[in-house]
């Protein structure tokens, strides 16, 4: 995920709820975009408007009114693309955050036009050698992977690893070669993941930096062929490398949606819903629930078979009787825009596609840090 996780965290961080407590359904407002209009008007700091378009642009996502916060966003980067050299760092996220709106509105063009200017930005203010420009093009491969390109994804993170390589900065090369062999997992291409594990092996098996993300890459490819400590040794590596967040293990496949083809109007042909649940401390799930649908949750109800069949790594660190994780994922189900031929006026046209992204993933901010 991009910014926009970060930035919902920001903008609606709180406690996670008692199971009671996911009957009541939030009204998300407009406080972050009356903040911004109030910066606005006192012409606050590039730095400052930045920040506060990104958290009003978050709010609008949450209540679902998409096209209202690619507005907010658009118009940020109006008005600060120039200061890309003072303040990169800002600019870049700026842009991946409209990235993220914009992929789940169904505007295919400004999403990949954002993703990679939200690469450039650091690239030419930073130099391509720079670690934060070479972790941010990360974006690009994941960008195609959600496009449901993964070829193009897998080209994409090569051709950053071999960049990150020539600038001698190993670990960063390491990072990316890694993501090419979880991308052929999630495409289901485990041969193409068994030879990447074959190759990174070679590469990277005598450091130790890299000893963990081995060991759970290789457990991960043992999982699902009939062995009966797969599980186990999968758990075993994921609590060596001392990870935090449950790790998702395995899941079935995603519920099919009509794949005829749809001609939409307007943004309210935009489905979209907030689905809560628990991961237990042994990994699996409970207490699934629509918590905020935009309209009628029944197609969001379909998910909840998928969820259910997730199997997460163990919550370290639950106390006796602890419910374990709660987690919160909005979910979008729209066609893209398409232009017709000979005219310039698009519509939303199908198959319709789905879309998530985790709303409740806590984090600071991004990895974009100017330090090396």
């Amino acid at each position: 995920m991009f910014m926009l996780s970060l930035m919902l965290a920001a903008s609606q961080a709180a406690p996670a709820p008692k199971p009671s407590d996911t009957q009541d359904i939030v009204v998300i407002g407009n406080r972050m975009g009356a903040a911004l209009r109030r910066c606005l008007e006192r012409n606050c700091p590039p730095e400052e408007e930045v920040e506060a378009a990104m958290e009003a642009g978050a709010e609008s996502f949450a209540a679902g009114r998409y096209e209202e916060a690619k507005k907010t966003l658009r118009l940020a980067i109006s008005r600060n693309a120039k200061y890309a050299k003072v303040i990169p760092t800002k600019i870049s996220d700026l842009y991946a955050t409209y990235a993220d709106v914009a992929e789940h509105e169904g505007d295919e063009t400004a999403f990949i036009d954002s993703t990679r200017n939200s690469v450039t930005v650091l690239r030419r203010a930073l130099g391509e050698g720079h670690p934060a420009a070479i972790r941010v093009s990360a974006r690009i491969g994941d960008m195609w992977a959600k496009l449901g390109q993964p070829q193009r994804a897998d080209g994409a993170y090569q051709r950053e690893a071999e960049r990150a390589a020539r600038f001698g900065r190993r670990d960063l090369a390491g990072m990316l070669s890694f993501r090419r062999a979880w991308l052929a997992l999630a495409a289901r291409d485990k041969p193409h993941a068994r030879k990447l594990s074959v190759q990174l092996e070679r590469e990277y098996g005598r450091e130790p930096v890299f000893a963990p993300a081995l060991a759970i890459l290789k457990a991960r490819l043992a999982l699902g062929d009939g062995k009966d400590d797969g599980t186990a040794a999968f758990i075993a590596a994921i609590r060596q490398a001392g990870m935090a967040d449950p790790l998702l293990m395995r899941e079935p496949p995603y519920p099919e949606f009509d794949p005829a083809p749809m001609v939409f109007g307007s943004s309210r042909d935009i489905i979209w819903a907030d689905i809560g649940f628990w991961i237990q401390p042994d990994g699996t799930t409970a207490g699934i629930e629509v918590l905020r649908p935009a309209e009628d949750g029944a197609w969001a109800r379909r998910l909840f078979k998928q969820i259910a069949g997730r199997r997460y790594s163990p919550v370290e660190g639950a106390e006796a009787g602890s419910m374990g994780v709660y987690r919160v994922e909005r979910y979008t189900l729209r066609p893209a825009y398409k232009a017709d031929i000979g005219t310039r006026i698009r519509q939303r046209v199908g198959p319709v596609s789905l879309h998530q992204v985790d709303i409740t993933k806590l984090a600071a901010h991004t990895e974009t840090s100017a330090t090396p």
